[in-house]
């Protein structure tokens, strides 16, 4: 009886034995995404660069798109330079408020690379209009197509691809809709409703409409459960490009963020890639619904002024 005990003990010890290393296994290589294709809008410079970088550093097979094609190629280049495997990206100039370029983007991608395992929402623009700025509807009508419109209709011309891979969708958000800024309201509306596609199932165009706030991320999260995780990332500010230091108002801005930031610095556009690549590993493979705030603690040192000169 006691032999009997034994072999079993030890059967037992050896499943969780096994189930151990098989966890620490998977972490080691959760960052080979050899094999993997992955979709970054506006990865022709700035964070989207720096995504599909590091994706190809990683293994994986990236779209570099953009609206210059000389600031594409290089990215490719670049990109290919730093792929383990010298694979060569795919890169495709686009206009994103043209509905048949998103399925023109898409469908390249599934005819070069025959799937799509990771879609980032990137491609953003960057305006300001107080509401009682004449201009403000012209500015909200801009975001709207670029960074709520664009990125649903991205989201669902390549559903049915990430559904066979069990993919995964990350769009690139903003603090701001944590911290409200003066001069902001259009920006902090059309990032909301990027954030907004995750609460209620089947309430994605009813919450567009009727909130426009929170909801791009939870929504859809329930919606395209099991098979895709939907999940967003909130950066704070980040140097996407050098910075100008003959203009005075960049450099104080510059300095101020600085000395807002918990971690004494201004967020790279490497800071936000790492996180898209953690969100699109699988280490999160738990994680749906979420927005990951990546600011060096800024957001609880803004006031209502500090996107303001």
């Amino acid at each position: 009886m006691f032999a009997i005990y034994l072999l079993a003990f030890i059967a037992i010890t050896n499943v969780f034995a096994f189930q151990s290393n098989d966890i620490y296994d998977e972490v080691r290589g959760s960052r080979n995404l050899t094999g993997k294709v992955v979709l970054v809008t506006g990865s022709s410079s700035g964070i989207g660069e720096q995504i599909v970088k590091l994706f190809s550093a990683l293994g994986a097979n990236v779209v570099v798109t953009g609206t210059k094609d000389a600031d594409i190629q290089r990215v490719v280049k670049e990109a290919q330079d730093l792929s383990p495997q010298k694979l060569k990206p795919l890169g495709l100039a686009a206009d994103l408020t043209k509905t048949d370029e998103l399925e023109k983007l898409v469908n390249e991608t599934i005819k070069t690379f025959t799937k799509l395992d990771v879609l980032v929402n990137n491609a953003g623009i960057y305006l300001t209009a107080n509401l009682m700025d004449k201009k403000f509807w012209d500015t909200f009508a801009a975001y709207e197509k670029i960074d709520v419109t664009a990125a649903l209709q991205l989201i669902q011309q390549a559903v049915p691809y990430l559904q066979k891979t069990k993919g995964s969708i990350i769009s690139i958000s903003s603090v701001i809709i944590q911290r409200p800024q003066k001069g902001m309201l259009a920006y902090g509306l059309a990032k909301e409703c990027l954030d907004m596609s995750t609460r209620q199932k089947g309430m994605l165009a009813y919450g567009l409409a009727k909130e426009c706030l929170d909801m791009s991320t939870r929504v859809l999260s329930l919606e395209l459960a099991p098979l895709i995780r939907v999940n967003a990332i909130s950066p704070g500010s980040v140097l996407s490009h050098p910075l100008n230091t003959t203009d005075p108002v960049a450099v104080a801005q510059y300095n101020k963020t600085i000395k807002s930031t918990p971690l004494a610095r201004i967020g790279q556009p490497s800071d936000i890639a790492k996180g898209v690549v953690f969100l699109a590993s699988s280490d999160a493979e738990f994680i749906t619904g979420h927005n990951l705030v990546i600011d060096g603690g800024l957001n609880y040192n803004m006031d209502s002024n500090f996107s303001n000169p």
